[in-house]
């Protein structure tokens, strides 16, 4: 509440500008995308707009220490293995894992739980796991996990649970629910509720592509199925630029996870440092634009759209008897509204 009125009477910009001088904006996670490629082909995911040869491929070991050796000396704590693709088809992912480990990192993975069953002692070392998962029933979930198979999956997420329940060391489940106007909320928590933790529900985005200088926004011919949402016309932030560095499996440094084909052309970390490009000229204009609050490069990116008051009504009223008789800690986004 604090923090609203704060924003409001200064205007998000002035925040972003008295925060630096306060505390300067330093990198708190570093994404690192180990795999290029995915076994699915989601409809809703900006894979769609790949080029072929920025699609598939793994990092190599040698590239993937050397970055973490280089986000331990920026003090860099948290590491999320996940962005463009699926993280545990890479070839060495049980090495991944162990190297981080050793290292002392934190670690987030977010998977789609196709493989989990090759690497069930691995992904038990790590903090945090994410699975990515839309659907209710087979037909829903091959529907948006395309060409994954619902019973393959289910399968694994619960013999993970299984697995990992009474070990010491396990990971914090959650999964990350995106929901058009078909989803059933309830059956979708009803069926994967008990070998999950928090389910954070978002509402579904249309795809980002960068062209033409810019990341925009792509209407989708499922698009009848999404909610209507709102442009934002004011208060824009995004903390890809201030706070979180990603990178791309081939070593260059992509702006956010909607940069799936790193095009913005940051640097590349097998010839450049993290701060090098952390405290670039090219990123800190980026950085500039939200001080102003007058976007350019972004300002068309679907992340800077807000659900309309209605629906959101609706779904709180949905998750108000759900709420009362699941475990799991529900976490619906249009509660920010």
């Amino acid at each position: 509440m604090i923090k609203n009125l704060i924003k409001n009477s200064l205007g998000m910009g002035n925040v972003l500008k008295i925060k630096n001088i306060i505390k300067p904006f330093k990198i708190e996670e570093i994404t690192i995308d180990i795999s290029a490629s995915c076994n699915a082909q989601c409809p809703f995911c900006p894979r769609i707009f790949m080029p072929k040869d920025r699609s598939k491929g793994f990092m190599s070991l040698d590239l993937y220490e050397k970055i973490l050796n280089d986000a331990k000396e920026n003090n860099i704590k948290i590491l999320r293995l996940y962005s463009t693709a699926e993280p545990t088809m890479h070839p060495k992912f049980d090495k991944i894992i162990d190297i981080a480990k050793d290292k002392g990192f934190e670690i987030s993975l977010s998977t789609n739980g196709s493989l989990i069953h090759k690497y069930m002692e691995s992904i038990a070392k790590v903090d945090f796991l994410q699975y990515s998962i839309e659907g209710w029933d087979k037909e829903s979930y091959e529907k948006y996990r395309f060409p994954l198979k619902f019973d393959k999956t289910f399968e694994n997420i619960k013999t993970f649970y299984e697995f990992s329940k009474n070990l010491n060391q396990k990971p914090k489940i959650s999964t990350n629910l995106l929901i058009t106007k078909d989803t059933d909320i309830k059956k979708y928590i009803e069926l994967w509720g008990e070998y999950i933790g928090d389910i954070n529900i978002h509402f579904m985005y249309e795809p980002v592509k960068y062209e033409n200088g810019k990341f925009v926004a792509k209407t989708l011919d499922t698009q009848n199925e999404y909610f209507e949402l709102d442009k934002q016309i004011k208060d824009f932030y995004c903390s890809y630029p201030f706070e979180i560095f990603m990178v791309s499996y081939d070593g260059k440094v992509a702006l956010c996870c909607d940069d799936f084909a790193a095009e913005l052309e940051l640097g590349d970390l097998t010839t450049m440092t993290i701060k090098e490009v952390f405290n670039s000229k090219k990123i800190e204009e980026i950085r500039k634009q939200f001080y102003t609050q007058k976007l350019d490069l972004c300002k068309d990116c679907s992340r800077f759209t807000k659900p309309k008051e209605n629906d959101v009504k609706h779904i709180n009223e949905q998750l108000k008897d759900i709420k009362n008789i699941s475990k799991n800690k529900i976490i619906f986004m249009g509660d920010f509204y």
